[in-house]
């Protein structure tokens, strides 16, 4: 389906509404009025409505992660804006890392649900596109607030390829503030992380077990993040020769 940016972004919005449980209980009550006295319609109705408003204008999970693409797509063009370099420069495709974003952001709503298909999608989410030249890695960085389109706290890194000592997964303790949730301790979570031989490094969080299970469990994917990892240790290898 297609539709204009405006609709698809409110439709986004829509797909992270909290299910509205005063419309369960509004039919249960108008049931048992019913059942007790003959009244209760009207609650029953108000009940159905919601249910009804709940479900109208949700996109599928299949088309979050569609939209999802296009504006990677969209920042992998900004990317190249920001690092200052042209397509005819670039050695490899562009990869790109994402990982929820649930603190630290003034102003913008956070958002997470685990869809039909048990995956956990989030707005805000962390965003590093990463391109490659002929001697160097170029990381940009950003918040992507996925209700509006808008790219947040935009950062862009340089690595030159001989700089970089280790590309990979690795867990690390990191206790966060997130609405909704509290303080959550995440002792083991896994980041994506670019270490380079001056010490300097470069991760993003994909994934924990102790936020998975605060979130009511389900999955978050790091495919990204694998297929990176490997893209990234391709041209290392080449370029060490």
């Amino acid at each position: 389906m297609t539709v204009d940016e405006k609709t698809k972004r409110k439709m986004i919005y829509n797909y992270f509404k909290p299910f509205p449980k005063w419309a369960v209980i509004l039919i249960i009550i108008g049931l048992l009025l019913i059942a007790a006295n003959g009244v209760g319609i009207i609650l029953i109705v108000i009940g159905i409505v919601g249910l009804v408003l709940y479900n109208k204008g949700k996109p599928t999970d299949k088309q979050m992660d569609e939209w999802l693409e296009e504006d990677l797509i969209n920042l992998g063009k900004r990317a190249l804006i920001k690092v200052d370099i042209e397509s005819p420069a670039l050695i490899s495709y562009a990869v790109a890392v994402t990982g929820p974003r649930l603190w630290d952001i003034s102003g913008v709503n956070i958002f997470f649900k685990k869809g039909k298909d048990n995956i956990i999608r989030f707005a805000p989410i962390n965003v590093d596109i990463i391109n490659f030249t002929q001697n160097q890695l170029l990381g940009y960085a950003c918040v992507l607030d996925f209700t509006t389109g808008n790219a947040l706290n935009e950062s862009t890194e340089e690595y030159f390829y001989k700089d970089i000592v280790s590309v990979s997964t690795r867990t690390e303790s990191r206790t966060v503030n997130i609405p909704k949730l509290g303080i959550v301790q995440m002792n083991a979570a896994e980041t994506f992380t670019i270490t380079t031989a001056g010490g300097t490094s470069f991760s993003i969080i994909l994934r924990d077990p102790t936020l998975i299970k605060k979130l009511g469990g389900g999955e978050i994917p790091t495919t990204r993040a694998e297929k990176a990892i490997q893209e990234i240790r391709k041209l290392l290898r080449e370029k060490k020769i």
